[in-house]
């Protein structure tokens, strides 16, 4: 049997996927239209951590994981330990969204909005260099921007109802090139990332009454920024061998604050029963700068190899750096605690369930934003399975993540989503000496 023959088959195979899904994802990672989240109004949307199925399924955990197969672009340390030296690894993950919005009307009742959405979450190659050196490159989405508010109010007796409409989509996507290498115990690494996408954002007013307006109809005002910069994150990690097959590793990683460079374009409507005009204003074209946050994480995990994994992770971003075209907002520094575990599956176990992988995890998180006059926080859990595919090293890794944003009781829009994760994740043996049977 030709062993090299198969793996070229099977790297071939993720090279193509790789440059079919390079050339999807840009529009995919921050056109997931269709969940629509009051909270993705700030900033440049809601922020998307770079997390695969594996590791949403383990409630986030990634920055102190060391093992084999526990690479992810949060902590670019991991790049060493997790890659072998022959073979190279390929993750593909998709997702659904769903989500239910409750808000508590002034007379006591409860107003309910339920929204979907989808597409594709991240694609990782990983291969390596040599024994010491590691490279990974990435293409993931940082941030999804998709709101929708109404607000009707009564502007006197000569114009009657008006309807004031926010609406937001798009969002940033990062394509990055992770280096990692070590010697012993100790891997350190980095990413270099290229950030990029397009914000829209529209205000429309609109006269509701005919009868009471001498020119009834709606104004329109549109705002679209592409942004679109460079930025970068370093991690180390340090993996202690303990007795009987046991380690210890702690890790560490840092996201540089970052500039991306926008061309803001603003645009007014105006749409009546004499006419329509539509008009740049003088402002339109205008460049400037969103600087970015920094963000500092840290993590553990105790690991029995092949056996199971658990670990937590702490992170913190200094959302009082960021900066929109020269604005400085009160947003606050934010945190997130992130638990999870793993029985890893064991394809040579006797019981068929010892063949599967299974993954639990929770985790708790603040946000740069107050609502309600209270400072808004979320939670959730998570549950996973890794399915082994026959005759091969790979994996079909399922996730589910149930998570709550904002509390009625604070007087807060009240957000729970549910999300559905599939990926598939396949190791390839590269640089084989062909042999024959």
């Amino acid at each position: 049997m030709d062993l090299k023959k198969g793996s070229r088959r099977g790297l071939g195979f993720c090279l193509l996927a790789s440059l079919f899904f390079l050339y999807l994802l840009p529009g995919k990672s921050h056109a997931q239209g269709g969940m629509l989240s009051p909270y993705s109004a700030f900033g440049v949307g809601s922020i998307q951590p770079y997390l695969n199925v594996r590791n949403m399924s383990m409630g986030g955990i990634a920055t102190g994981l060391s093992g084999r197969g526990d690479m992810n672009p949060l902590n670019p340390a991991t790049y060493r330990t997790g890659v072998d030296t022959l073979s190279v690894r390929f993750d593909i993950g998709f997702n659904l969204s769903m989500n239910g919005l409750k808000e508590r009307q002034p007379d006591g009742s409860l107003a309910r909005n339920q929204s979907t959405s989808g597409g594709l979450s991240n694609l990782e190659f990983y291969f390596p260099v040599c024994k010491w050196y590691k490279m990974a490159i990435f293409l993931l989405p940082a941030t999804d921007m998709h709101y929708r508010t109404s607000t009707f109010s009564d502007a006197g007796a000569y114009i009657g109802m008006t309807q004031l409409v926010h609406e937001g989509t798009g969002g940033i996507a990062k394509a990055g090139w992770g280096h990692s290498l070590g010697w012993g115990p100790v891997s350190i690494g980095a990413n270099f990332i290229y950030e990029f996408g397009t914000v829209t954002e529209t205000s429309i007013l609109s006269f509701q009454d005919d009868s009471l307006a001498a020119y009834a109809g709606q104004s329109e005002y549109y705002t679209t920024t592409k942004v679109n910069g460079f930025a970068a994150d370093v991690g180390i990690t340090y993996r202690a061998k303990l007795k009987r097959g046991h380690y210890l590793s702690i890790g560490g990683a840092y996201t540089f604050k970052s500039k991306l460079y926008g061309r803001r374009t603003t645009m007014a409507q105006g749409v009546f029963t004499s006419g329509s005009d539509t008009a740049f204003l003088p402002e339109a074209s205008r460049r400037g700068v969103i600087v970015y946050p920094s963000t500092v994480r840290a993590g553990f995990s105790f690991e029995k190899e092949d056996q199971y994994v658990i670990g937590a992770d702490f992170s913190y971003s200094f959302w009082e750096q960021y900066e929109d075209y020269g604005t400085r907002y009160d947003y606050n520094n934010t945190y997130a605690v992130n638990f999870g575990a793993e029985l890893k599956n064991n394809p040579q176990a006797v019981s068929k369930a010892r063949h599967f992988a299974y993954r639990i995890g929770a985790f708790y998180q603040t946000y740069y934003t107050a609502y309600g006059g209270s400072n808004l926080a979320s939670f959730g859990v998570s549950l996973g399975l890794g399915i082994p595919v026959r005759r091969s090293r790979s994996l079909i890794n399922i996730g589910f993540q149930y998570g709550k944003i904002g509390f009625l009781g604070k007087g807060q829009i009240e957000e729970d989503y549910f999300r559905i994760g599939v990926s598939m994740s396949s190791m390839e043996t590269w640089f084989v000496k062909p042999k024959y049977d």
